[in-house]
């Protein structure tokens, strides 16, 4: 009799399969992350027109030569020696140091590689829990949404925090257990690099409360305990400041600006009349929900919500979309999928160290390739505009909010900038309103109260065409980016020719 072989049986999973080999896994953190870098970078100008990068290597080169963080307002006429403190000093410090090092190459190399091991760490902590394809579709999405809020600011240098803090959280919620105190520090961190810590603190409920919902009634009151002690360690750690917990009360003024905030670029609401990548994956992840039956935990589906409720109001919410919330949604698709059971069916092949090496001098390389042939200047900027005020010895100069970086740059006091919370609602409806021409009387009463002998704007602005038939003011120069008008008791060129 023939004799038939069987495959060796498993009691648990029935008949074993060879593991099939799995040389991609270990690469994918270094792909997306060599992707996200070599994007930015290539994008340089994109990076480097948020105009706000200014003003904060302004503050970093302050804090420098101080060796003290500001209290006061040190760069507007309107506002001079108020109140005011930046959450961000660290980062303004590093981006500082940055250009002294390397001019405006060294900002952008800065926040290209902040956003590059955001999602090196991002891919290395999903591949725990999800197969390969998952998580390549979550981190090209990722890098697809973030792209267009990273530019050369303190945001972008949390972004690896964000991802451990989150990781962190939810590790800890579906261990029925609070985080490790190892991860304290980086709390502390993120509050000294940007004022979105309090965004950190803000997740410690949602998954203090799963962790509790999930656990065994008898161990419900040890989770609570370990929870509320993590939670009230956490918030001294966010205090660990120059500023102390002064730092945490700045969101609440910000917060108080209300309406006033949709009219801030990165606080509008995401314009479903553009088609972006934002709504794209919401839209293809809700198909992918309602095709495949993917159900998550109620507490999960609500902070989900929540964040794409705050992304669809504020687009600077972007992402939190990309590099929260795949930790949200990872552990139930993981069950979704069946991914504990189908893993044990694949071996990881980890690459030789000389693929290792010679990948990172290839991309060291290529950066290297990429910077030296690109011209990395901020776009958009007044130069001309600017120097033509110098010559005029305008001080008192009424600008478009976009030019305020670079004003306070070129050490001209600014009439308004970017810091909202500063300024206050009252003030910046006034400005909104005044400079649109929605009450053209207040404009030209505003020109008058504040003293102002000249102005900055955009030549689409619409209170420049007010300015050419105002009789008491003078176009002094125009190109595509600004339009300077003075007043003519000002015209410091008038007053030589007398």
């Amino acid at each position: 009799m023939r004799s038939t072989s069987h495959p060796p049986q498993n009691k648990e999973t029935g008949p074993s399969v060879p593991a099939r080999s799995d040389y991609l896994r270990p690469w994918l953190p270094f792909i997306f992350a060599v992707t996200a870098y070599l994007t930015l970078i290539t994008r340089s100008a994109n990076l480097l027109k948020d105009a706000d990068i200014y003003w904060h290597i302004v503050v970093g080169q302050w804090i420098v030569d101080h060796r003290a963080v500001p209290h006061s307002d040190l760069f507007s006429f309107t506002m001079r020696g108020a109140p005011w403190i930046t959450s961000e000093w660290l980062s303004e410090v590093l981006y500082f140091v940055a250009y002294k090092l390397a001019g405006w190459t060294g900002p952008l190399i800065l926040a290209a590689l902040a956003a590059s091991v955001a999602f090196y760490l991002l891919a290395l902590l999903l591949l725990k829990r999800l197969p390969n394809i998952p998580v390549m579709i979550m981190l090209t999405a990722g890098i697809a949404i973030t792209s267009f809020h990273v530019f050369t600011r303190p945001h972008v240098l949390i972004f690896p925090l964000m991802v451990l803090w989150a990781n962190a959280l939810v590790e800890a919620s579906e261990q029925r257990r609070a985080p490790s105190f190892v991860y304290l520090p980086l709390i502390t961190l993120w509050a000294n690099l940007h004022g979105s810590f309090t965004l950190g603190l803000a997740l410690i409920a949602p998954f203090a409360l799963e962790a509790l919902w999930t656990a065994h009634k008898s161990a419900r009151a040890t989770v609570a305990v370990q929870w509320i002690r993590f939670g009230i360690l956490a918030l001294l750690a966010a205090c660990i400041t120059p500023y102390g917990p002064e730092s945490i009360l700045v969101i609440f003024r910000i917060l108080r600006l209300g309406a006033t905030l949709s009219k801030i670029g990165e606080w509008r609401p995401l314009n479903f009349g553009d088609l972006n990548a934002v709504t794209l994956c919401l839209i293809a992840g809700l198909a992918y929900v309602l095709y495949s039956g993917l159900r998550l935990p109620p507490i999960r589906i609500a902070a989900l919500l929540a964040v794409i409720y705050q992304t669809l109001s504020h687009v600077r919410y972007a992402d939190v979309l990309a590099l929260v919330s795949p930790f949200f949604i990872a552990g139930p698709l993981a069950q979704h999928l069946s991914w504990p059971q189908l893993q044990h069916s694949r071996k990881v092949v980890p690459p030789p160290r000389s693929a290792i090496f010679t990948a990172i001098t290839a991309l060291v390389i290529a950066s290297g390739v990429v910077i030296a042939v690109m011209d990395i200047t901020p776009p958009l900027m007044p130069r001309a505009a600017v120097e033509k005020l110098k010559e005029q010895r305008a001080d008192r100069v009424l600008n478009d909010y976009y030019f305020s970086g670079y004003l306070i740059f070129q050490d001209v006091p600014v009439f308004i900038d970017s810091r909202a919370e500063l300024y206050g609602p009252t003030f910046l409806n006034r400005y909104v309103r005044a400079i649109s021409l929605d009450d053209v009387a207040d404009f030209v009463r505003l020109l008058d109260e504040y003293k102002i002998d000249a102005t900055l704007l955009f030549p689409s602005t619409a209170a420049v065409g007010l300015l050419d038939r105002l009789p008491e003011w003078k176009r002094a120069y125009a190109d595509d980016v600004a339009v300077v008008h003075v007043r003519r008791t000002h015209d410091v060129g008038a007053d030589t020719m007398k």
